[in-house]
């Protein structure tokens, strides 16, 4: 079966499955072909959102030449994600301060990067992606 992946203001892209493929599986091979990362998609089906976990088959109205949306979120930010992180276990002021002296850290630590620092770093990550630089 092929589904039709249309992403808001953008390319589509055309995804040959199998009604027993999860919502996750066809995420996965739409990562492979736009790049836009599986934890950055959102799939919609006329306007409701698709739960990862669920087959296609579990979604009556999916046929073939279904026409599916694709949201892409936008990243939380590094001090968005470590203050989600804090809050788990802290106090919301006690997260607040813990985040504000990480990020007065981490932007020291960056600043004493070189260019040739950076650069590695950039290779390492996307070496491990299984990219070329």
């Amino acid at each position: 079966m092929k589904l039709i992946i249309k992403i808001l203001k953008g390319d589509e892209y055309i995804i040959e499955t199998t009604e027993d493929a999860t919502v996750l599986d066809i995420k996965i091979e739409l990562e492979r072909q736009s790049l836009v990362p599986v934890e950055h998609q959102k799939l919609l089906l006329v306007g409701k959102t698709l739960s990862d976990e669920k087959s296609i088959a579990s979604y009556g109205n999916i046929k073939d030449g279904t026409k599916l949306t694709l949201v892409v979120k936008k990243p939380d930010s590094l001090r968005e994600a470590i203050l989600r992180h804090f809050k788990k276990y802290l106090q919301e002021d006690q997260s607040q301060r813990l985040t504000s002296e990480f990020m007065k850290d981490f932007d020291s630590k960056i600043q004493q990067l070189s260019l040739d620092d950076l650069e590695k770093i950039a290779s390492d990550i996307l070496a491990k992606k299984g990219q070329r630089v």
